[in-house]
């Protein structure tokens, strides 16, 4: 009777072993990590994802695995969340999508800012760290931080100047609304993922976004005119966060090899795969026989002294909460340059 129990239960231990979480039925010693996505497996930034998941595992020797979720587990404004609460033990955030909360960061949706995602991913994670660390993000782990090309202007007309401008419904993000309204357009604020649709029933009659989105959100046929600007209307951040309990879980090997792949080593990482998404965007417009322009340097001056106002509102807000706003924009700026400089 005794050995009947024991034959029974030690294959149930050793399955129950095999598959529990941070396991394989294969390597015992995997540890599989979880990432939660929001944009569908197509998308380029998905795939750029799954190629840093995969650079990862190869510095692990195999035994650190990050597997992205087929499908949202939360709508992009609560992906931060699902990090900090383990209900996913890594996921990537657009810090526009949550107003109030990542401020300081957000400097890099300021206009003129990056010339392009490779240098302006790098030169984020440089100035963020040198200046705040995790001060604004103390309740996870920030494993790295991105911001994609510069955003510019795709409309159905062709828009030229501040006068083509006005009365123009834009689809913008959360932090577009206020730089559209002086720029005289319609700001419609919406994430990422409405924008086909919009333009599609002619809820908007065009969007700020970088080059990629317009092959990554099948626009290329929606909107025939682009309005190329220097630095960019703006660039918004990205923030790769892993639940903390999650981190310290893992043994200093696989902490290491995530701080090792992350930081701005992943900047760089994501930031150059975003300029070739950027690059295959701007081909489609081409190929389809869009008309890309860009903004001419006195009417480019025009507007910006229409948002010049974001800066001081800016720099107010980080004064507020006892930063030098002045000083970090400053020195954001500066960054900028000098990782322009190097690359």
């Amino acid at each position: 009777m005794k050995r009947f129990v024991f034959g029974v239960a030690l294959p149930l231990l050793l399955a129950a072993f095999i598959t529990a979480p941070g396991t394989t039925a294969n390597a015992q010693d995997k540890t599989t990590l979880r990432m939660a996505v929001w944009l569908p497996p197509v998308h380029h930034l998905s795939h750029s994802l799954q190629d840093w998941a995969d650079e990862v595992e190869k510095a692990s020797g195999g035994s650190l695995v990050i597997q992205l979720d087929s499908a949202p587990l939360a709508k992009p404004p609560g992906q931060y969340e699902l990090a900090r609460k383990g209900v996913a033990d890594m996921a990537y955030h657009v810090l526009g999508y949550t107003p109030g909360r990542f401020e300081i960061l957000r400097a890099t949706e300021l206009p003129f800012i990056s010339p392009n995602a490779e240098i302006g991913s790098q030169a984020t994670w440089d100035w963020y760290e040198r200046n705040v660390g995790t001060k604004e993000m103390e309740d996870v782990k920030l494993i790295t931080l991105w911001i994609h090309g510069p955003g510019l202007v795709h409309t159905k007309k062709e828009v030229k100047t501040l006068e083509d401008l006005k009365g123009v419904k834009l689809r913008v993000g959360g932090g577009g609304v206020a730089m559209a309204e002086a720029l005289g357009a319609v700001p419609v604020p919406m994430s990422a993922t409405q924008a086909h649709e919009s333009l599609q029933r002619g809820t908007t009659d065009g969007t700020m976004f970088p080059w990629e989105s317009i092959s990554g959100f099948r626009l290329t046929k929606l909107v025939g005119y682009h309005l190329e600007i220097p630095g960019g209307l703006y660039s918004t951040p990205f923030a790769l966060v892993m639940n903390s309990k999650a981190f310290d879980k893992l043994s200093p090997e696989h902490q290491a090899v995530l701080n090792e792949k992350g930081g701005i080593w992943g900047a760089k990482f994501i930031g150059k795969r975003w300029d070739d998404a950027d690059a295959t965007g701007r081909r489609d417009a081409e190929a389809n026989g869009n008309k890309i322009q860009q903004i001419d340097a006195a009417e480019l001056e025009r507007w910006r002294t229409k948002i010049a106002f974001m800066n001081d509102e800016w720099i107010k807000k980080a004064d507020a909460n006892g930063w030098d706003g002045k000083a970090l924009l400053e020195d954001l700026r500066a960054t900028m340059e000098k990782f322009g400089a190097t690359n």
